[in-house]
């Protein structure tokens, strides 16, 4: 009976289109309880915010969850040269401040799967670009989690599934759009100047990556939770093909990857000391080093019966990627571990205190060499934050409203890049600091 059950289940689940990219989630936190909790929620998000944690935990609640709450940012960013002598070219040294409405709803299905099948429901709106792709040229420093990871669309859809009393499991797929297609073709007559033909053929084409977690309830008051978040990218590429009749052929791609988010493997607990305290602790290993270079690629390859006559069929040709040796093109990013830790202490049936901490070591290595200039550090982030309930004083609604507000602190430790004295960018050092408030209202139907 079990088997059937949980057969159908699946089926059921597998033909619903879920989708999930997260990213800049990952540090900022996506619910100002999250938030306010260091984001330890992998055994802890009784809300819709488990779609993005745990979506197997999506399944616990019993009734309709929304919330709409807004994010703020304010960033704080320090690159200084270590000699006066030289000047850093520092356009992308200080990011923008950042600004973003979140909505949330989380609702149980009825019918057979009562109880059994609950699905989910996250999205997250900037308010000033919808999607912002930005690759710095590699002789300008840039914040690699700052540049512009919050400026994009976020969504998220998940399914959580009951297999037993103390076990249910959470499935779903993350989706991401990538720029390709054929391009520009255009020919042109040099002569005449004249174009004889022009035309471009691009779209955004959406990718997937799966999603898995798994919720386990040994004992009443201890939970441990397990989720898995396959790597994702936008994917970028911009070709050309330029046909200059009598001449030759001009063949140019600029091609490139933004927006990564690594494998990402959390293990999380969550215990309640007493009936109003609960701890979180979450451990998230991410698999950086598979990370591709944020950098543009450039191929020009020019061709042609004129051109060869004259034996520059090859000369003209260039590859951004020929100063670099194949292990020196990638970022060489190195794996981390981030711990984080939260705690809820439930001081009356109306309100609720939180508070939390974590640490993210650094996954860039030392920016000494020529040509990059990837901006990271070790990060401390601490948070805290408030939650309350009231009726509603003009009884639109039966049940009580929720608010929730958090703050949340980033503190990037001082680091330096030691450049060559023949680098064209000088030596400098590096630190910051991100400053947020988070705040929603929920209601539960």
């Amino acid at each position: 009976m079990i088997i059937r059950r949980l057969a159908s289940l699946l089926a059921l689940a597998a033909c619903i289109p879920t989708t999930a990219s997260a990213g800049f989630f990952d540090d900022w936190g996506y619910s100002p309880r999250a938030v306010a909790q260091g984001g330890a929620l992998t055994a802890n998000a009784t809300d819709f915010s488990a779609v993005f944690y745990n979506p197997a935990m999506l399944v616990l609640r019993k009734d309709v969850n929304f919330g709409f709450g807004i994010d703020y940012a304010r960033t704080d960013m320090t690159v200084q040269p270590k000699t006066l002598d030289r000047e850093l070219d520092c356009a992308y040294c200080d990011p923008n401040d950042w600004v973003g409405e979140d909505i949330g709803l989380l609702f149980p299905l009825g019918g057979k799967v009562q109880n059994h099948l609950a699905l989910g429901v996250g999205l997250h709106l900037p308010s000033a670009r919808l999607l912002s792709v930005r690759a710095p040229d590699p002789d300008r420093p840039f914040w690699y989690g700052w540049n512009n990871e919050p400026d994009r669309i976020v969504v998220l859809l998940g399914a959580g599934i009951r297999i037993l009393d103390q076990l249910s499991i959470g499935i779903g797929t993350q989706a991401l759009a990538d720029l390709t297609g054929d391009g520009a073709k255009v020919t042109v007559d040099l002569f005449s100047k004249e174009v004889k033909f022009r035309e471009i053929n691009s779209h955004l084409a959406t990718t997937f990556g799966p999603v898995a977690s798994v919720y386990v309830t040994p004992l009443p008051n201890l939970r441990f939770g397990a989720s898995w978040r396959s790597e994702m990218r936008v994917r970028y590429s911009i070709p050309a093909d330029i046909t200059m009749e009598g001449v030759g052929q001009l063949k140019m791609t600029i091609e490139g990857y933004n927006h990564y988010t690594p494998h990402t493997f959390t293990l999380g607990t969550s215990w309640d000391v007493t009936p109003q305290v609960t701890l979180s602790m979450d451990a998230a290993y991410q698999r950086w080093s598979a990370a591709p270079s944020p950098y543009v690629h450039v191929a020009v390859d020019m061709g042609g019966a004129t051109l060869e006559a004259l034996g520059l069929g090859e000369a003209l040709d260039l590859d951004s990627s020929d100063r670099c040796a194949d292990e020196a093109c990638s970022p060489g990013f190195k794996d981390t571990v981030v711990p984080r830790f939260g705690v809820e202490y439930r001081l009356t049936e109306r309100f609720t205190a939180r508070a939390g901490a974590w640490f993210r070591p650094t996954f860039v290595p030392d920016q000494n060499q020529f040509h990059t200039n990837i901006l990271d550090s070790d990060t401390l982030g601490v948070s805290g934050g408030i939650g309350w309930s009231f009726d509603d004083p003009l009884e639109v609604f039966q049940a009580p409203i929720l608010i929730d507000l958090a703050v949340h602190g980033l503190w990037l430790l001082p680091r330096e890049a030691e450049k060559d004295p023949t680098d064209y960018v000088p030596s400098y050092s590096f630190s910051g600091r991100v400053v947020g408030v988070s705040a929603m209202v929920r209601y539960n139907f």
